[in-house]
């Protein structure tokens, strides 16, 4: 994002306690400034950053640039891509049409699904979501490892505080706060629906967070002219 948002977590200060993330671990090797790549939609770019287990792809127009999962990137050359990321579900593709009698095969295109979301004059990207069938309006942060609930809205998700422990501390722009560990059964965003995202209940927070734990399940995350898609 452009801008950083005022209730937006600065960092999880979690240590050991943080939660593994396979596509993290990989993203140093994978996001190599300079590397080459092809999405699995065969656009082809170049990378030039990483995080969270996101690269940056710079794609051949030399404008569009893009957050892309490492792991639905494969070499230029290659030709082939990765699975897509995992808990994010997505309409089959449809099949190839039988090959005409000239002996020419016509592909109908592999449908992809956008969500398109206008930032505030701010910078900031708000929008409601549900979280276990709740709804819960979230400020999308691309610096914040985790999605982070307010009591509340964990509450209303039928998360309960006295089944929390809330045994961590981490950093928010308000200072140092006590938060809990969770697992969301699932978070829905418009058609968009992810499984099992990783969480954290915020004693004080204000203002619940789209964090990386469900953006990073995405296969493109991308702001340009103020405007964010989602694409899965």
């Amino acid at each position: 994002m452009r801008h950083r948002p005022v209730l937006a977590i600065a960092a999880l200060a979690l240590g050991a306690a943080a939660l593994p993330s396979p596509a993290a671990a990989q993203a140093g090797e994978a996001c190599a400034i300079g590397r080459e790549v092809a999405d699995d939609r065969g656009g082809a770019g170049t990378i030039v950053g990483g995080r969270d287990g996101l690269c940056l792809i710079k794609y051949g127009d030399g404008r569009t640039h893009a957050w892309v999962p490492a792991t639905s990137l494969s070499a230029a050359s290659s030709g082939k891509s990765a699975p897509p990321a995992a808990g994010a579900r997505r309409p089959a593709q449809a099949a190839a049409v039988p090959a005409s009698p000239e002996g020419v095969a016509v592909l109908r295109p592999t449908i992809v699904n956008r969500l398109l979301y206008r930032a505030d004059a701010l910078g900031h990207v708000v929008l409601t979501g549900n979280v276990n069938g709740a709804p819960v309006r979230f400020l999308v942060d691309t610096g914040a490892t985790l999605v982070a609930l307010t009591p509340e809205d964990a509450s209303a998700a039928g998360i309960e505080r006295s089944g929390l422990t809330f045994d961590k501390t981490v950093n928010t722009a308000n200072g140092p706060a006590r938060a809990a560990f969770a697992e969301l059964r699932e978070v829905r965003i418009g058609e968009l629906e992810v499984e099992n995202v990783p969480a954290a209940v915020i004693d004080t927070l204000k203002q619940s967070v789209l964090g990386m734990s469900f953006l990073n399940r995405l296969k493109g995350l991308e702001m340009r002219d103020g405007v964010l898609t989602m694409s899965w």
